[in-house]
């Protein structure tokens, strides 16, 4: 008995609860430090830039420092290529096995290169950045696991993942959220359970941090005490049409560019590419400040009404082109808040119109641009879930639940009828190419059987996360001498077919040796070199 007991302590505790606290822990600390750092940096560009704009004949030094940065950024990202882009999307996609990750550099070569972003004023933001640097943590707390470390890797860099994006966010719920809905797009107990652990622990860690030195956790300095009546709710319909529609079009303009990349701009070199960017955004940041900067004090001033609608026009195409280049091209910073700030534009255009023609109550603007926020994120990223948790959370939606509900349904079934990929996909789509360009697929049919104590021993299907395109094609119960309790529930002895296709043959096999334990070789395996007609779909 007491053995059994050992033995669920080792299997349970130890992978379910202990490693995801210590990954929680090791998160918050370190986010909590890059969140300081990048608040500082940004404090002094806004007053670098104030500077310059009141003394102009500072604008050539201002320019060539930008230049400098921008050299020194494409240096660090030219050996850290891990590190390039959206913090959220190649953490998304090393979480599921598209990409590999070397975590030390997607944490301190990150955080150098992130911060350089944030100092010039490049249009990311800092979320995208802590959530892959989340990741690196879970996939370093890995390395200390001895018994099917590959197995657990990517259960434990979701975890640091969700630590990062609640943390960033200042919302757990949503956090939890991002490893069922965007991270992996199924329910999984194991997922559930290792997400939740980390989210929890890191919150607490990172708000005790912020408590002890005085920082302000708030992700907006938002308080909405209005609830918008429900003769205006096709106010917050028409707001939701238009956010799902300026998705889209953002989304093609990322395609566009990349097929442009592709003939054209894919000759320039690639540190020519980042010194423009840094001081095209130098220059912009000398014409005003809403042209650059993460995001969060454009909102800031849209939830004010600070800006008229002919501005905001502008701020939206200028802000559009330099994100959505910067985050192509390999700049490193998120567009998590891009995104919103997106959706607060939307929002602010299309309640000055209703209100100048006196169809709404100006009181309720506000409300329309929280629902014009989560709105854009549910679109861009198909996770309407996430994004109506989030606006209950971080942007004090709680009062207004249904008019957010309303906005984010409509504009995730106009994103969905579309027929496009979300934007989150087509980056992801564009990591995985980038990372894995030049190189031949090879795809294996093979048969498994379930070893003693192995780790799918006693998991559903849907628990395990299978090499990336795996498909288990069938389960052979007829070898199996144990009673099955589930139609799906994988027990010791049984013989599971999978199909997939991998680019690195080896780091597969021994990421299924790690899930159905040592055996020998399969004499029924059949492996070929493959392309894209072979792949079977996970999902």
């Amino acid at each position: 008995m007491k053995r059994k007991d050992s033995s669920t302590i080792k299997i349970k505790l130890i992978p379910y609860i202990l490693f995801p606290m210590m990954i929680g822990i090791f998160t918050g600390v370190l986010i909590f430090l890059f969140k300081i750092g990048a608040s500082a940096v940004m404090r002094d560009s806004e007053r670098i830039y104030a500077f310059v704009r009141q003394d102009p004949r500072y604008l050539p030094l201002l320019i060539l420092g930008a230049a400098v940065l921008g050299l020194l950024s494409a240096l660090i990202l030219t050996v850290a290529k891990e590190c390039r882009g959206g913090g959220i999307p190649t953490a998304v996609a090393s979480i599921r096995g598209l990409i590999p990750m070397k975590w030390v550099q997607s944490i301190f070569a990150l955080c150098a290169s992130a911060l350089i972003t944030y100092f010039v004023g490049v249009p990311l933001g800092n979320e995208g950045p802590s959530v892959q640097m989340g990741a690196a943590v879970g996939k370093g707390n890995s390395r200390l696991l001895k018994k099917n470390r590959p197995a657990w890797e990517r259960y434990f860099m979701t975890g640091g993942a969700c630590a990062g994006f609640a943390i960033a966010t200042g919302a757990p719920l949503s956090g939890i959220l991002f490893a069922l809905e965007e991270a992996h797009r199924r329910f999984s107990t194991t997922l559930f359970s290792v997400a939740s652990v980390a989210v929890l622990f890191g919150t607490v860690t990172y708000r005790y941090l912020a408590f002890f030195f005085h920082v302000d956790v708030r992700f907006m300095d938002l308080v909405i005490s209005d609830v918008l009546p429900m003769r205006y709710l096709w106010a917050a319909i028409t707001v939701g049409a238009a956010c799902g529609v300026c998705s889209l079009l953002v989304t093609k303009f990322y395609r566009a560019l990349k097929e442009f990349s592709k003939t054209r701009a894919g000759k320039m070199p690639f540190i020519v590419k980042f010194v423009i960017i840094f001081t095209v955004t130098a220059l912009l940041g000398f014409f005003s400040m809403n042209f650059i900067g993460t995001g969060h004090s454009l909102i800031e001033e849209l939830l004010h009404g600070k800006v008229v609608w002919y501005a905001v026009i502008l701020v939206f195409i200028v802000r559009t082109i330099l994100t959505v280049i910067a985050n192509h091209e390999g700049v490193s910073g998120g567009v998590f808040v891009p995104t919103l700030a997106f959706g607060a534009m939307a929002a602010s255009l299309v309640s000055d119109a209703l209100i100048a023609l006196k169809l709404i109550d100006e009181r309720y603007y506000v409300i329309f641009v929280v629902v014009g926020m989560a709105s854009f994120l549910a679109a861009s990223s198909r996770t309407p879930i996430t994004a109506i948790a989030f606006a209950f959370e971080a942007l004090c939606g709680a009062g207004n639940i249904i008019p957010v509900i309303f906005g984010v349904v409509v504009s995730y079934i106009i994103a969905e009828i579309s027929g496009d990929e979300s934007f989150a996909d087509t980056v992801i789509e564009a990591r995985t190419e980038r990372a894995h360009k030049g190189k031949s697929a090879v795809v294996v049919d093979s048969h498994w059987k379930v070893r003693k104590g192995a780790f799918v021993d006693g998991k559903e299907i849907r628990d395990v996360l299978w090499p990336p395109t795996c498909t288990v094609l069938s389960i052979d119960r007829k070898r199996s001498h144990f009673q099955h309790h589930g139609l799906h529930e994988i027990r010791e002895g049984d013989v599971i077919h999978i199909h997939y296709q991998t680019y690195d043959p080896e780091e597969t096999k021994q990421l299924l040796v790690a899930i159905f334990g040592n055996q020998p070789e399969d004499k029924h395996a059949r492996t070929h070199v493959g392309n894209d007609d072979h792949i079977v779909p996970s999902d």
